[in-house]
């Protein structure tokens, strides 16, 4: 149980990784207008970091994302779905902090020009990946894979991280599931990939469940006990009976 005691609302928050493993937050939108429950404004989101880096110090460069787990505390940041107020809001806001993040992009967007104004292309994830910043794949299309047969599933796993692969190259691309629904059809995530998905995955060493990895996030709302909830997290890391 949490040491403190969260408004009901947030309870879906409040556990974060697995004892020893990074916590990973991740977040779909920084933007000054929108509403959604990991949307922040640009001052939110820089409020937030702060407060999550000065419990946990500088956040894990996604280079190292392939390597053991590290030995104290860290926090991964990753945005879901490429959308483009990342860069105009978000991007300026990691560079303050000297933070590399990884975005998962949902492939088939990032060429469409139907999807130009909304969504980031493939030159500008590659100049974030230029910087520093890893680039995931979210599927192709972004539909729920649980509701897809096997095939449907292995096309948009499989799509979406190849086109990362074959359009900007480096170590083989991390996944994250839509709407953190992990695939049904077994063999369909690549057996040496990373996959993460979101509250609603169970917080496990990423040794024994590489492709359901837990993120968690800053419950939109709730500012005021995001010092509290980031202690909390922080206890987390090395308290046995969590997980």
């Amino acid at each position: 149980m949490p040491a403190t005691t969260f408004p009901q609302e947030m309870s879906f928050a409040v556990t974060g990784s697995a004892p020893g493993w990074p916590l990973v937050l991740y977040f779909h939108h920084v933007h000054p207008e929108l509403d959604h429950y990991t949307s922040l404004t640009p001052r939110a989101f820089a409020e937030g970091l702060a407060t999550v880096f000065d419990l946990y110090g500088p956040p894990l460069d996604p280079a190292a994302l392939d390597g053991p787990p590290p030995g104290e505390p860290t926090v991964l940041i990753t945005f879901d779905d490429g959308h483009r107020d990342t860069l105009e809001h978000a991007v300026p806001v990691l560079d303050r902090y000297g933070a590399r993040a990884v975005f998962f992009a949902i492939t088939g967007r990032a060429g469409d020009p139907a999807h130009r104004d909304a969504a980031l292309t493939w030159p500008e994830l590659a100049a974030l990946g230029a910087a520093g910043h890893r680039i995931g794949a979210h599927t192709t299309t972004h539909r729920k894979l649980p509701e897809l047969t096997a095939a449907e599933q292995a096309a948009e796993i499989g799509g979406s991280l190849g086109e990362v692969a074959e359009r900007l190259g480096g170590p083989a691309p991390p996944l994250a599931y839509p709407y953190g629904l992990p695939p049904t059809a077994s063999g369909v995530v690549p057996s040496g990939s990373l996959a993460f998905g979101t509250v609603k995955a169970a917080p496990l060493p990423w040794a024994t469940a590489p492709h359901l990895i837990r993120r968690t996030c800053l419950p939109v709302g709730h500012e005021r006990h995001w010092p509290s909830l980031c202690r909390e997290w922080r206890d987390q890391w090395s308290r046995p009976s969590h997980g």
